[in-house]
């Protein structure tokens, strides 16, 4: 989110006046401060870098500098000037002390932040309420929740209105409750968020909440209305913009960031996710444009040099090339998520200059990382593939009796991720009767709390279509699946087709066919390494926790590989089974072939697909805006020393789909 301070102003500490400051130093730091007010914050800072060049020991430049680092949340750099400020003093003041502890806060440097915060306790107590928040914040990562709560009700006792101290409070009791069972934190949250002068740190765990509790239409919704309730607040402009593009509603995303970016010029996350909306909407070179202005801004910022490198070819001597690096030395400082990103910026970067052992070390650590971030309960998985077969199976769809709503607009691309999909509904979105309505969350929801057999199957943490205690039949859910589809195609057009590529929507096959009998499934398939290889090397927003270990990576593209074994055995001739690789060999015969079972005429333009016009929010954003290249198979090779694990994994399906590539694909007439 925009960073916009740590909830409580907080005045200089009072440093030794020198009568012979220059005025030049005066003027900056005026400048600086109205900067601050109208949150420019880049602006400050190079006010403030000049002045800190001008003038290298001054240490009100310097600690201004700092405290905006830190509003920044830039804690390692904003931790390098306050111990610069605190090595030209005997001992260091107190406002030094407290800003480099919350930048250890902020580096999850625990010990160290709690050795400054003990410190100040005795040795400041006029800073009190500062130093109990952030003991309160260290209690907490220790899950002493007791010693926490007490901290910031004393904060609480002694100022009622401060919102870090309320901040603070619905962290305590998230970390006690993940699932804030009583609504305690997001009320406490909602409360310092719906004001003119909003909590921005409350705001940022407001939404991560909401996303985590699967809320998506209701953050969107109280995020729009906050917007018209304070039309002149970046923030909430920012989070809408920053929920739509999530939501793949880009038409509404580009015109809210944009009015963000007009109250809040070149502020860099603005910046970045404008960029990330123009690589949705294919618009490759102005992406760039937008997130290497937004690294003017802060050159190191991981997700960006992540993001830029993917459109970026690397080259020794290569400025970009030069950057990743310079920002890697700094790796270890940085919070764990910024590392993941790092590490996987470096990893395209080494590869693209033909270091493969770098290349693959950072791909690893960075995969290590950010599985430890990520919960992945394996077995789980494991035991919903087992149970999907077992209720979905042969006999059960023979004995079906209930109707479900025969509708023949649902098309469905499904797959691995990273086997085609895009590519897929990028040719289909060509034609004239077609429309790509990208990867859907819509499913899930569908589907949840279905009876199948004696059995009720729970998706998780979804928000259900239909109430849990209302018993809608197969044909009412695909008839509601069908209403949200239509609605997502533009209006005046009578769309024959409407595709939903969520490659996911495999393990829903047998559910699919049952709630919309006359849907469209294809099953888009690639080499096994080959889809591996790429999902291993991607960074994905969201979910794919398997995707960060070879072996894990590789046992659940087995999982995957049964499951789509049993459905063309349970539902033969109801899958249309599309090969990556006769994509690539014959693009106008497999394209043909398509459009057929779809039951269409043929349209030529679906040979041009690479200039339709389209949002695409996949990893393969840039790569679907391009004709076909052969290069995109059988490259696994150049890696193989690489993928030990993986291959032992999958070794005997890599011979089963080379095998099967000598061989026409098997498909519904």
């Amino acid at each position: 989110m925009l960073p916009t301070g740590p909830g409580d102003r907080r005045g200089l500490f009072r440093f030794q006046e020198n009568p012979f400051m220059s005025t030049t130093v005066d003027t900056a730091l005026l400048e600086a401060k109205e900067a601050e007010r109208t949150k420019t914050v880049a602006d400050a800072l190079t006010i403030l870098r000049d002045a800190n060049k001008k003038h290298p020991n001054n240490d009100k430049v310097e600690f201004e500098m700092a405290r905006m680092l830190e509003k920044a949340k830039s804690w390692n750099q904003a931790l390098v000037h306050y111990q610069r400020i605190a090595q030209r003093h005997e001992k260091m003041p107190p406002d030094v002390a407290l800003g480099s502890a919350r930048s250890l806060l902020g580096l999850k440097k625990f010990d160290k932040a709690e050795q400054l915060f003990t410190a100040l306790k005795e040795k400041a107590p006029n800073r009190e309420k500062e130093v109990r928040l952030g003991l309160a914040t260290l209690a907490r990562h220790k899950k002493d929740f007791k010693a926490a709560e007490e901290h910031v009700k004393a904060v609480l006792k002694a100022d009622p209105n401060s919102m870090a101290a309320r901040h603070e409070l619905a962290e305590i009791i998230l970390a006690a409750d993940p699932k804030d069972t009583k609504g305690q934190a997001q009320q406490i949250l909602e409360k310092n968020i719906d004001r003119e002068d909003l909590h921005g740190d409350s705001l940022d765990r407001w939404m991560v909440f909401m996303k985590e509790s699967k809320r998506d239409k209701y953050l969107k919704e109280k995020l729009e209305g906050w917007t018209q309730k304070y039309p002149k607040r970046v923030e909430f402009l920012f989070g809408y913009g920053l929920a739509c593009n999530r939501a793949g509603e880009i038409t509404i995303a580009r015109p809210t960031l944009q009015k963000a970016l007009e109250l809040l010029p070149n502020n860099g996350k603005i910046l970045y996710e404008l960029g990330l909306v123009e690589r949705v909407a294919g618009n490759i070179e102005l992406s760039q444009q937008l997130i290497g202005k937004a690294l003017e801004q802060r050159w190191d910022f991981p997700a960006g040099l992540r993001t830029f490198g993917v459109d970026h070819k690397y080259a020794y001597g290569d400025e970009q090339f030069k950057r990743v690096n310079r920002a890697a030395a700094n790796l270890s400082d940085m919070p764990p998520e910024d590392q993941v990103q790092m590490h996987f910026a470096l990893g395209k970067a080494f590869d693209d200059v033909g270091e493969l052992d770098a290349s693959f070390a950072h791909y690893a650590i960075g995969g290590s990382k950010k599985r430890k971030l990520e919960n992945y309960n394996e077995k789980n998985n494991a035991r919903l593939f087992g149970l999907l077969q077992k209720l979905l199976n042969k006999d059960l769809f023979d004995k079906n009796t209930q109707r479900g709503f025969e509708d023949e607009t649902p098309t469905f691309i499904l797959g691995m991720p990273r086997s085609g999909t895009s590519l897929m509904e990028q040719i289909l979105s060509a034609h004239p009767d077609i429309f790509g309505a990208g990867e859907l969350k819509l499913m899930t929801s569908v589907l949840e709390n279905i009876q199948v057999g004696q059995a009720r199957l729970r998706m998780g943490d979804v928000e259900a279509a239909f109430p849990y205690d209302q018993n809608a039949g197969y044909e009412d859910r695909g008839k509601a699946y069908v209403e949200r589809l239509r609605r997502l195609a533009p209006a005046g057009r009578d769309y024959k087709r409407i595709v939903d590529k969520m490659p996911g929507n495999f393990n829903f096959v047998g559910l699919i066919h049952l709630i919309l009998p006359n849907a469209k499934i294809i099953h888009s398939r690639r080499h096994p390494v080959e889809t591996c290889l790429s999902c291993y090397r991607i960074h994905f927003a969201e979910g794919h926790q398997w995707t960060y270990n070879q072996r894990e990576l590789g046992r659940y593209y087995k999982r995957y590989w049964n499951l789509m074994k049993h459905w063309r055995e349970s539902l033969p001739g109801v899958m249309y089974e599309a090969r990556y690789e006769d994509n690539v060999a014959d693009v106008e015969g497999s394209a043909k072939n398509l459009i057929s079972y779809l039951g269409l005429p043929w349209d030529d333009n679906c040979l041009n697909f690479y200039n339709v016009d389209r949002p695409v929010k996949t990893a393969s954003a840039s790569q679907v805006r391009k004709p076909i290249y052969t290069t995109s198979t059988n490259r696994w090779r150049k890696y193989e020393k690489y993928l030990g694990p993986l291959l032992e994994e999958i070794g005997d399906l890599v011979e089963e789909y080379e095998r099967e590539l000598e061989s026409p694909a098997v498909n519904p007439a």
